[in-house]
């Protein structure tokens, strides 16, 4: 006990259910503490300090929709490990927010859920990935890997009966706990339901589009898969709000754009996008950057280019300087309306041929 603290703990369980954390009673009654004052496996896991190593979780932003399709293709980042699973599960959550296009929002007490991912799935998918998962697997963590279309989060150890989810009904998966004390305190935290209702909520908050979120385990890990709602196709597409003229309409100004970029492309070996981009940042700079930033400026676009948002971290990453250096570079872009903020820290490419 001389060795941890479990401040956040109490907090949060305060927060969360109106109710005193008594220390060291609850700590023992819980099961995260035994008589003689040695910390057990689940209590290594919810102190301050977080002492089991392979409680990290890894997180990537991939530019794309597979892994090494594209040069330079994790456009961001983040391993986080040395901290309760409530801290693990708070910065997951927020990587995912901070690298969706269309974010959940918070207003006042209630959460706006026209996002790319639903909250409540993203949530439930996370927390049944840390309390789930099998710790004495040494040298593993959970993965959340984001894509374009798709958001992938894996964790160590496949079902606990030997079954494979796939084979399940998803309406009728027993609700077996492999980490029965971390479990329990996550249900008291209200961060899970007790009644194993978690996989029908995940597959609810897609019952109006067509892909549906996918669920895979085998004997060395178990993975969900949660679709793009941004890009996914609706459950019912009504083509009657298309008239006919609306679609010629519509036809006409897409062959219009498409011959626009067949000559704006020099030839087959050469990136159009990146060349128009360049011609406008020559119009756009009247001398107000040195060569060097220019250079920068063009290395980012090529990385990020419309599609990605980036942060003042990317930033400071790519070109090894530090965020203050970053900050001075963004402010000036800004200036220019080279780029333009989406949310806090959050920044995107202004693009030219939309405007």
């Amino acid at each position: 006990m001389s060795d941890v603290s479990f401040t956040l703990l109490k907090a949060t369980y305060k927060k969360e259910t109106g109710e005193e954390f008594i220390l060291p009673r609850d700590l023992i009654s819980m099961g995260f503490v035994e008589e003689d004052d040695t910390v057990t496996n689940a209590g290594l896991l919810l102190c301050d300090q977080g002492f089991i190593r392979q409680s990290k979780i890894v997180c990537t932003r991939w530019k794309g929709t597979e892994k090494g399709s594209i040069d330079g293709d994790a456009l961001d980042d983040r391993e986080f490990s040395d901290a309760s699973i409530i801290t693990l599960l708070n910065d997951a959550e927020a990587f995912i927010r901070n690298n969706s296009k269309n974010a959940w929002t918070i207003r006042g007490m209630r959460r706006e859920e026209k996002s790319d991912y639903p909250f409540k799935a993203v949530r439930e998918v996370l927390v049944n990935a840390l309390i789930h998962r099998d710790y004495q697997i040494v040298g593993t963590e959970v993965h959340v890997d984001i894509y374009d279309d798709r958001l992938e989060i894996t964790s160590p150890g496949g079902m606990l009966n030997g079954s494979r989810i796939q084979d399940l009904d998803l309406k009728r998966v027993p609700s077996m706990r492999r980490n029965e004390i971390i479990s329990d305190i996550f249900g008291r935290l209200h961060y899970m339901d007790r009644r194993g209702s978690g996989i029908g909520r995940i597959i609810n908050s897609y019952t109006d589009f067509t892909e549906k979120p996918v669920f895979y385990s085998n004997e060395f890990y178990f993975q969900v898969v949660l679709p793009n709602r941004s890009v996914a196709d609706p459950a019912q597409l009504n083509l009657d709000l298309y008239s006919e003229s609306q679609f010629n309409d519509e036809k006409t100004q897409f062959s219009n754009e498409k011959t626009q970029l067949t000559n704006r492309k020099l030839n087959s070996d050469k990136d159009w996008e990146l060349i128009y981009f360049k011609e406008k940042l020559i119009e756009q700079i009247d001398n107000a950057f040195r060569s060097k930033t220019i250079n920068q400026i063009e290395q980012l676009f090529n990385r990020y280019r419309y599609d990605y948002s980036f942060n003042r971290r990317n930033i400071a990453e790519m070109f090894c300087i530090s965020e203050n250096g970053a900050s001075g570079f963004i402010k000036k872009c800004l200036e220019k309306n080279i780029i333009k903020k989406e949310k806090i820290d959050s920044y995107r490419f202004v693009n030219k041929q939309n405007e």
